[in-house]
């Protein structure tokens, strides 16, 4: 902001602190935000189609135990069957509403 923090002090109103406090949520200010730039650019270039932005951090913004990633991954995995298996449902169904009229 080119300015010191008592400057700021004596120049920020509160609510233009919490405007910039939203901002910050919204599109992070400071390194992770670089970060997560680079990590688009190489997303982009890769080759991989199963390649995910994570893979292309230099830092792990979720930090997990083995044992929790092994469950979290297994509950995304849960998740998607269930997504996949009411697609199939939704399908099915909208063939059924078909055929009977």
């Amino acid at each position: 902001m080119g300015k010191t923090v008592a400057e700021l002090l004596d120049t920020l109103s509160i609510r233009e602190l919490k405007e910039w406090q939203v901002f910050d949520r919204l599109d992070p200010i400071g390194g992770h935000r670089g970060d997560l730039q680079a990590a688009m650019i190489a997303l982009m270039q890769s080759s991989n189609p199963d390649a995910k932005l994570t893979d292309f951090l230099v830092v792990d913004p979720n930090p997990m135990t083995d044992e929790q990633r092994e469950v979290y991954e297994e509950q995304m995995l849960m998740i998607e069957l269930q997504q996949s298996a009411q697609r199939t449902i939704s399908m099915f169904e909208q063939l059924d509403s078909k055929n009977r009229h």
